[in-house]
């Protein structure tokens, strides 16, 4: 073999090593940012009161994203109908009209002042769903 062979070899296997390394790397990296985006997710916490008497019948931590709405979180993860942008049942739960009952909700221990279409959820926040009367 000339030199110059060898020289073109050489090169084409410190190129190949480095192509090989810096893909390795990036695969990395992008396993490292899949990892912490799924870790970093922000939640909140949804109960289910469904006879207004205090008493918790379902809880679900809930991953929120940016901007999502209460409704959406609740949609993603309760069975939820809804007539006018008011929630009329929730897991099967209606509301009872003819008793004045609708469903109801606290934020953070607090009655909320819009719907829930209007509330952007924030990490940590508690919201409690129930049948109340106005």
């Amino acid at each position: 073999m000339t030199v110059l062979t060898l020289k073109k070899a050489a090169t084409m296997v410190v190129a190949l090593g480095l192509t090989m390394s810096l893909t390795a790397c990036g695969n990395q990296e992008k396993a490292d940012k899949t990892n912490t985006s799924s870790a970093s997710k922000d939640t909140a916490t949804i109960t289910l009161d469904f006879e207004n008497d205090k008493k918790v019948d379902e809880t679900k931590q809930v991953t929120i994203s940016k901007n999502q709405t209460l409704l959406e979180a609740l949609k993603e993860n309760f069975k939820v109908d809804e007539k006018g942008g008011f929630i009329t049942s929730i897991d099967g739960k209606k509301q009872d009209e003819a008793a004045k009952k609708y469903w109801m909700f606290d934020i953070n221990g607090k009655m909320a002042d819009k719907g829930a279409a209007d509330i952007q959820l924030k990490k940590g926040d508690k919201v409690a769903f129930y049948l109340g009367s106005f």
